[in-house]
């Protein structure tokens, strides 16, 4: 008799460790599923930012080579354009101005400003599909500062008649004049608060004229 209920509490014991080994083990296992759900929720987020951060590079780029393409063309339809090409004209005349950076207004540039070129969303991309991807709002802002004049190799630019200084030029303007061009992207999910920004700069020359 003795033995069996010594049999008995000996089962019972078993069976508490038994339960409370499981628990724990269902308890650790709920905590690592949550904390790769936190994480796999941590990568899709980071792998969004990526891509927007991404399509700012590249509207970044569009902006450089839309400045590069109309900087040194004398007139343009377009709103834009022919803010640019204004205000390039002026910083060619005015030395004084050289060395800041300059809007397409002919006022200081500020970054974050609204865009100077708006480009169309993906909506209006046939291959867009609306029900899969989220709509942006996307531009880009542009600053142009006049660096001055590049020396032109084989002509003398020491004293005489002839000479000037490379940066502001003689009555001639025998140099080309050296400009950085700012281009900063915005990129806005139409459904978010947020704005996904990048900015490059290039250093171009316009001819001779």
């Amino acid at each position: 008799m003795f033995n069996l209920i010594k049999s008995n509490q000996k089962n019972t014991q078993e069976g508490g460790i038994t339960i409370m080994v499981t628990l724990s083990l269902l308890v650790l296992l709920t905590v690592a599923a949550l904390s790769m759900s936190k994480n796999s929720f941590k990568e899709i987020r980071t792998s969004g930012f990526m891509r927007q951060g991404a399509m700012a590079k590249n509207v970044a780029d569009s902006g450089l080579q839309w400045s590069v393409y109309w900087i040194d063309t004398a007139a343009s339809s377009d709103s834009a354009a022919s803010d640019l090409i204004s205000v390039k004209n002026l910083l060619a005349r005015d030395n004084m101005r050289s060395g800041r950076i300059w809007g397409l207004k002919a006022s200081e540039y500020k970054p974050g400003g609204s865009p100077d070129v708006k480009i169309s969303p993906p909506s209006a991309n046939p291959d867009f599909n609306a029900n899969l991807e989220p709509d942006y709002e996307q531009g880009f802002t542009i600053g142009l500062t006049r660096m001055g004049k590049l020396p032109v190799t084989g002509i003398s630019q020491g004293a005489g008649a002839g000479a000037f200084t490379p940066a502001a030029g003689g009555q001639m303007m025998q140099a080309p004049d050296l400009w950085a061009i700012r281009s900063e992207a915005q990129i806005k999910p139409v459904s978010a608060n947020i704005t996904f920004t990048h900015t490059k700069e290039a250093w171009v020359s316009t001819p001779v004229r």
